[in-house]
C-alpha cells in the first residue's frame, strides 16, 4: 500500500550548498530518483510487541566530495519515519482522560 502512496519519481534537479557534520559548506545536487522498492524492517521485543518500522526517502543529495577509501560520491539522504507497534494485550492500558488544557483569558 505505501509504496503506491509513495511511488514517486522525481524530475528535477537542483543545486545548492549543503553543510557537513564538520561544519564545512559543500557544493551539492539534489539528484533525481524512484522508489523501486521500501520495506518494513521488523522487530519482536523480549514483552511480545512488535515495532515496524519503514523510512521513507523525500530526498537525495550528492555532494561534490568522494569518498577516499572507495572514490564514490558522498550522498545525504532526507527521510522520514512510519513506526506501526502491535503491542500484546497484557500490555495494553486504557488511554487516560486528558485535564482540560485550555488558556484562561482574564
Amino acid at each position: 500500500m505505501w509504496e503506491k502512496l509513495f511511488k514517486v519519481r522525481w524530475h528535477h534537479s537542483v543545486k545548492m550548498k549543503i553543510r557537513l557534520p564538520n561544519g564545512r559548506e559543500v557544493e551539492a545536487e539534489q539528484v533525481d530518483f524512484e522508489v523501486v522498492r521500501e520495506d518494513w524492517n521488523e522487530y519482536k521485543l523480549e514483552d511480545g510487541t512488535v515495532l515496524k518500522f519503514k523510512a521513507i526517502v523525500t530526498d537525495i543529495i550528492r555532494t561534490e566530495e568522494y569518498d577516499p577509501s572507495t572514490g564514490n560520491p558522498i550522498y545525504h539522504v532526507r527521510s522520514t519515519n512510519i513506526l506501526r507497534v502491535k503491542v500484546p494485550e497484557h500490555l495494553r492500558r486504557l488511554p487516560s482522560k486528558r485535564k482540560n488544557e485550555g488558556v484562561e483569558v482574564g
